[in-house]
């Protein structure tokens, strides 16, 4: 075992191969990170800019007026 261990880590080939593998690995952790960092930046986003249009409902809401008296309508639909 240890023959072997050195035959491998004496080679700088190998040693250049198994470096370029756990490199890759390590990039492709990071990407996977970032993209899920950048979905749960977004769903934030998404969350709160409905929220926002929903306080500002609430808010339109609060602020409505009646256009007309319900007394106004010719045909007297509130009244049946």
């Amino acid at each position: 075992m240890t023959a072997l261990l050195t035959a491998i880590l004496a080679n700088p080939t190998v040693i250049a191969i198994l470096a370029g593998i756990v490199g890759a690995i390590g990039w492709g952790l990071r990407q996977r990170r970032a993209g899920a960092s950048a979905a749960i930046n977004a769903q934030k986003a998404k969350e709160a800019d409905a929220y926002a249009k929903h306080i500002q409902d609430i808010a339109d809401a609060a602020n409505a007026r009646p256009s007309r008296l319900p007394n106004d309508d010719p045909y007297n639909r509130d009244n049946r």
